[in-house]
């Protein structure tokens, strides 16, 4: 389960905030289970989105919720920054996302994002919130990637949002 709120991270003596990334609320506006109301979504995010897993070897800043040793990166923090206000964007106009399958096999959802001149895959899985109107997104991590867009199959986020409440299990399915 993904923090709330982060404390802030020493790295080589500096102290890097990570407020930006304390959970946020967004709606996806006429979306709700009930005819007319809005979509709750919180937004909840992994420590993966300003650290990369340490090389072997190499010393480690944290130890992430796997227990995975994980190096603070300084261009997915600068990143991160920004990370919340385009999450909360996209949940407003009830953007395309599509499915992926990550390192480990597992189908996460992705959206894509373009900062700093790079194209960055946010990477988030759907939670169904005890409400049963609201959808907790895990954003599980944001990296550069290359996505071969023509090969993908884009639905809205409304459409995974919903199911997952109705189905009231983790989108895409583990």
């Amino acid at each position: 389960m993904y923090p709330a709120k982060h404390s802030p991270i020493v790295v080589d003596g500096v102290v890097y905030d990570l407020e930006h990334l304390d959970a946020l609320f967004a709606t996806i506006p006429g979306k709700g289970v009930v005819k007319g109301t809005d979509l709750g979504v919180v937004v909840v995010f992994s420590d993966h989105v300003y650290t990369e897993r340490t090389k072997h070897g190499q010393p480690h800043d944290i130890v992430d919720h796997n227990g995975t040793k994980r190096t603070f990166d300084a261009d997915r923090y600068e990143m991160s920054k920004t990370l919340g206000a385009a999450i909360g964007r996209r949940i407003a106009c009830n953007d395309l996302t599509h499915i992926s399958k990550s390192f480990g096999g597992i189908d996460n959802l992705v959206f894509v994002e373009t900062a700093d001149g790079r194209i960055w895959a946010v990477v988030y899985c759907l939670v169904p919130h005890d409400d049963g109107c609201t959808v907790r997104m895990e954003v599980l991590s944001c990296h550069p990637k290359v996505i071969k867009e023509k090969s993908q199959s884009y639905r809205n986020l409304s459409y995974y949002a919903r199911m997952c409440l109705y189905q009231k299990v983790r989108i895409p399915k583990a």
